[in-house]
């Protein structure tokens, strides 16, 4: 009988004279014999996304570090600052040593560093990039068949939006900002259930499709017709249409079953605060939202902000937020560091470590969400107080499909962060050979880690 169904199998039968369906879960018997594709031979997707926390980790000026393991390799040892994700660990890569290079440009205080993690340049000025960020280049070439090419979430609560992710470097991305957000966004109008067997193409789509077509069908004698400078605005206008065109021709199509699927009830609204037990639980709850809607298909890469590089978090009852801390608090003489700033550091990493925890929570083919998910998390400083650029924390989590061989601490002083971008845009599956420029200029990926 089992060979009489598959992937797209539904159990129905009658319930009070209706008729009733119900999905089945991702069979080992729909899987081939690794546990790792379909039978058929279509592949689990990967996904890849970027998560950002501010104010670095905490080293001391001594040169000692309350987060850089002591082995290198395989079954690194969990620091103080590392405990949220000792669970996790075997699926998590450690990256420290690794620097941003500005060559001749200044350190920009909390920004300089993403910037280059993200752009593989030293920006010129805070508040732009001078390149796009890495997470459109996977996108182009992984996130093209879903309903949303990105997500874009800030769990940060702060009293502005923030988004690192950008195509022209001095627009950026306008992110979900609360959980009732990213849910209608997610699960709201447009969503198509993928186990559904009354599934439609929206006659709303289908009528905004055609309105569009009908403009860029007009493009040519328009371009024809103008300015230099207003061919660049019109070229860059139509580029956005054609991106829209693509995700709603998406929407018209049938999505693929995914078992991994079901859909969450509606959150409650978060508190506005930015306490970081406040933030840290509205990040969890974003990211069981995120992982049902990586696992139903919605989208194939994200980028989640925990906090913005000037973090505005404090602890319930301080008067202080952990930035202005982190400048005003002397290192201990005995103990070598700043003990409330790195108390700060291990309570805004429970945020990831609950971040990789719902990803993981999700059971996809042999294994999890997580396995088949390349996370890429850093922050924008190695050392707070002194903003310093060198050994900013970075961390890649996630299987990759089997791409990433994780669980390794790897550190390499000195050398530049785009080692470890270009490693992860690798993993993740978009055809880049080199990232970065000027000193940040690498084609050396960090083999040790690739599978």
């Amino acid at each position: 009988m089992a060979k009489n169904f598959n992937r797209r199998s539904l159990l129905k039968g009658i319930l009070g004279g209706a008729t009733v369906s119900m999905g089945l879960p991702l069979l080992n018997l729909f899987l081939n014999d690794n546990g790792n594709a379909y039978a058929d031979g279509s592949s689990i997707p990967t996904r890849f996304g970027t998560y950002f926390w501010g104010l670095g980790l905490t080293d001391t000026p001594a040169g000692g570090t309350r987060w850089v393991p002591q082995k290198t390799g395989l079954d690194y040892e969990i620091t103080p600052e590392l405990q949220a994700i000792a669970a996790l660990k075997h699926k998590v890569s450690v990256f420290s040593g690794f620097r941003a290079i500005p060559d001749t440009r200044p350190n920009l205080v909390h920004w300089s560093g993403h910037a280059s993690i993200l752009s593989g340049v030293a920006p010129a000025g805070s508040g732009r990039f001078d390149a796009p960020t890495l997470d459109t280049r996977v996108a182009d070439a992984i996130g093209g068949s879903t309903r949303f090419k990105v997500l874009d979430i800030d769990a940060s609560i702060s009293r502005r939006p923030i988004s690192y992710s950008t195509r022209t470097g001095s627009t950026f991305a306008s992110p979900d900002q609360t959980t009732v957000a990213l849910y209608r966004r997610l699960f709201g109008d447009g969503f198509q259930d993928p186990n559904s067997d009354h599934w439609a193409p929206d006659p709303a789509i289908m009528l905004r499709q055609s309105v569009l077509s009908a403009v860029t069908e007009q493009r040519q004698s328009l371009l024809r017709s103008v300015g230099h400078d207003d061919q660049i605005k019109l070229e860059q206008y139509f580029t956005s249409l054609r991106e829209m065109e693509n995700q709603l021709a998406v929407q018209l199509q049938r999505p693929e079953p995914r078992e991994a699927c079901v859909l969450p009830d509606t959150p409650a609204e978060m508190a506005r605060a930015a306490s970081v037990d406040v933030v840290n639980s509205n990040t969890r709850v974003m990211a069981r939202l995120l992982a049902m809607g990586l696992a139903c298909d919605q989208s194939r890469v994200f980028n989640f902000i925990h906090t913005g590089g000037t973090s505005e978090t404090y602890v319930a009852g301080q008067s202080k937020i952990y930035h202005q801390i982190t400048h005003d608090e002397p290192t201990h003489a005995q103990l070598g560091y700043q003990p409330e700033s790195s108390k700060l550091a291990g309570l805004v990493m429970e945020g990831f470590g609950a971040f990789l925890e719902e990803l993981d929570a999700v059971k996809e083919g042999s294994g999890t969400l997580l396995d088949n998910c390349l996370v890429f998390a850093f922050s924008d400083t190695g050392y707070a107080k002194i903003h310093s650029l060198e050994n900013i924390p970075m961390m890649l989590a996630g299987g990759a499909g089997g791409r990433h061989k994780a669980g390794q601490h790897i550190h390499a002083p000195g050398e530049s962060v785009t080692r470890v971008s270009l490693t992860a845009m690798q993993l993740a599956g978009a055809p880049v050979g080199e990232f970065g420029t000027g000193s940040m200029r690498t084609a050396r990926a960090v083999s040790d880690v690739i599978a």
